[in-house]
Formats: structure tokens, C-alpha cells, sequence
């Protein structure tokens, strides 16, 4: 028995390097870049924010059903207007989100659905005469804004035009409430803005890798 005890124990199994190699050069393969137009919608009439383009690097749709956890950055702007309608500032946000999906393919077509949650990096950026737009002459006007947690439910689709290209599209909501306080000589205004807003996105995704 003692000999027994003092024999090393069975080596567990090891994922062999080739086997890891092979699932990082298939994941390598499935990355490409996306072209996006978005529009987004806030729900508070004293924010605002029109078309915008830009682009992200992102994955190839798979091509079976299944569970996803999505991993991502948001980052987006709107713009922020005092009781008298007059903008006075850029509302921006950096998060970095993380959650849960379920993905249906149906041949050409992949679509999805997903929630993430994050926390959003704020400031608040000076755009225009922030006095003037309080009516504040006697000083100068301080915005202070908060970080805030996310929520961003999501419905997606997909369509693969060739191998390499594929029409995207998305529609988003989301939910966020930092603290955005505006300082003036004659007080405080706060709790006045709602940054939450809707959001729809089309675009194209090549991935000249793609198998």
C-alpha cells in the first residue's frame, strides 16, 4: 500500500498543441471587418443623435443552432440640449459588455438574438455656449456626469451574399442612467437627461479569410 501511495498518479489528459492550433486558426479565419450605418434614437426629447458610419471587427455567423456569449465594446455619442432646446454638450460612453444568445441558421440566412450588460465609462464633452444655453451670464457652467451600468437587448440577421461578404443588420435597445448634473452660478439642474435610446444598424461584413 505504501508503495502504491507514493507512485505518481496517471497524468490527466492534456488538449494536444495541434488540436489547439487547429481552433485558433479556425477562429482566425472567421474574423473580417464590418461597414455599418446606424441611426439612433433616444427616448428623451432633450437628446439627440442622427445617422452615423463607421466600422468594427466582428465574426462570421456560424452555421449551427445554438448558445452564444457575446463579447464586445460599445462606444457611441449623443447630444445634449438644456430646457430652452439649445445644445450645450456631447454625452459619450466606452463599455465593454458581455452576455448571453441563442443563434437559428437557416441556410444563407443566420440570426439571432442576445442580451449584454456592461459598464459604461462616461463624459460629457462641452459643444456650444453651455452659459448661454442655461442663462447663466454671471459664470461659468460645470457638467458632471457618473458612470453607469448597461443593458442591451438585441435582435440581429445575417445573409451571406458569397463567402466572403454578407448583408448585416441589427435593431437594439439601450437602457442606461448616469447622473448628468449641469452646474450654473444660479444652481444645479439634474436628473433631466435619459441617455437610453433605440438603435438600428445595416451594413456589409467581409471576411476575406473565410471558409
Amino acid at each position: 500500500m505504501l508503495i502504491l501511495a507514493l507512485l505518481p498518479a496517471p497524468a490527466m489528459a492534456q488538449p494536444q498543441p495541434s488540436f489547439i492550433k487547429d481552433h485558433i486558426a479556425t477562429f482566425a479565419r472567421k474574423v473580417g471587418v464590418h461597414a455599418n450605418a446606424s441611426v439612433r434614437q433616444p427616448v428623451d426629447a432633450d437628446v439627440t443623435k442622427g445617422v452615423t458610419f463607421g466600422g468594427s471587427i466582428g465574426v462570421a455567423p456560424g452555421r449551427t443552432n445554438g448558445w452564444r456569449f457575446p463579447i464586445g465594446v460599445s462606444m457611441y455619442g449623443e447630444y445634449l440640449h438644456a430646457p430652452s432646446g439649445r445644445q450645450f454638450g456631447v454625452f459619450r460612453t466606452r463599455a465593454i459588455m458581455a452576455g448571453i444568445g441563442y443563434g437559428w441558421h437557416f441556410g444563407r440566412l443566420s440570426t439571432g438574438a442576445q442580451v449584454q450588460t456592461g459598464l459604461g465609462v462616461n463624459r460629457a464633452i462641452a459643444r456650444g455656449d453651455a452659459a448661454e444655453a442655461f442663462g447663466a451670464a454671471d459664470g461659468p457652467v460645470f457638467v458632471q456626469i457618473h458612470n453607469a451600468l448597461l443593458l442591451r437587448p438585441q435582435l440581429k440577421a445575417e445573409f451571406a451574399l458569397t463567402r466572403h461578404f454578407s448583408l448585416r443588420m441589427s435593431a437594439d435597445y439601450v437602457l442606461t442612467r448616469p447622473d448628468i448634473a449641469v452646474i450654473t452660478p444660479a444652481g444645479s439642474v439634474s436628473d433631466h437627461w435619459d441617455v437610453s435610446n433605440l438603435h438600428a444598424n445595416i451594413g456589409i461584413g467581409i471576411y476575406p479569410f473565410h471558409k
